[in-house]
């Protein structure tokens, strides 16, 4: 009998912390908990005793996500666990037009291999393919890769 609630109790404590930290290992291992627990039962009890383990269990498990999900949200403590805001955002655009390609520009600091660079008026990052560039040499956009534009001197 102690196995049992031993199983139940560990099916709980899984389930509380991965409803704070999902990711369904901890919930998969709180259900491999319930089986094992309504699996003991049914040895122990018959299989009456196995199918009433699992249910119980399964309508424990289903109160406390309730409980925890109602009255935790209210609390300071579930206030930190709960995100309450939409999370916005966007990925960074490319640097420049493919039409850069082939451009003449000056490097505006040092490059050793990366640096910024003025093509047109506008300022970009830019990696150097020939190494290090002192800061004022004429350069050429030659392709771009990522976030930046891959310059050799003239």
């Amino acid at each position: 009998m102690s196995a049992i609630i031993g199983f139940l109790v560990a099916a709980l404590v899984l389930v509380f912390f991965e409803v704070i930290l999902p990711g369904g290992v901890l919930g998969v291992l709180a259900a491999l908990c319930l089986l094992v627990a309504s699996w003991l039962g049914g040895t122990e009890y018959g299989w009456l005793g196995g199918v009433g383990v699992f249910g119980g269990g399964l309508l424990t498990i289903a109160l406390f996500v309730y409980i925890e999900f109602k009255l935790l949200a209210r609390t300071s403590l579930g206030r930190a666990f709960f995100l309450k805001e939409t999370v916005t955002g966007h990925s960074n655009a490319a640097p420049a037009e493919d039409s850069i390609i082939g451009e003449s520009g000056t490097a505006l600091t040092r490059l050793n291999p990366s640096g910024k660079v003025a093509i047109k008026g506008r300022s970009y990052e830019a990696h150097s393919q020939d190494g290090y560039i002192e800061a004022d040499a004429p350069i050429r956009v030659i392709s771009q890769d990522s976030f930046k534009l891959i310059i050799k001197k003239i």
